[in-house]
């Protein structure tokens, strides 16, 4: 199945294996895209602003968004 995610207005497809595998290059994307993909269950869409610190223990947020296609 392909899922549509933005995540702080930039959008790509994707697959459900890329997600667990990672869809990015920065690790505190990959974690929020993953995190909120378990949180997907059985709804067409979802979304949510999720917040992490990086390794300086400086706060970034993340607005994500995941829906089917």
């Amino acid at each position: 199945m392909k899922y549509r995610v933005i995540v702080n207005g930039v959008s790509f497809y994707t697959t459900g294996a890329a997600i667990k595998r990672g869809v990015g290059d920065s690790i505190s994307v990959n974690t929020v895209v993953r995190q909120l993909f378990e949180n997907l269950f059985n709804a067409n869409g979802i979304a949510s602003t999720m917040t992490v610190y990086d390794n300086k223990m400086n706060r970034v947020s993340y607005d994500v968004q995941i829906s089917k296609v």
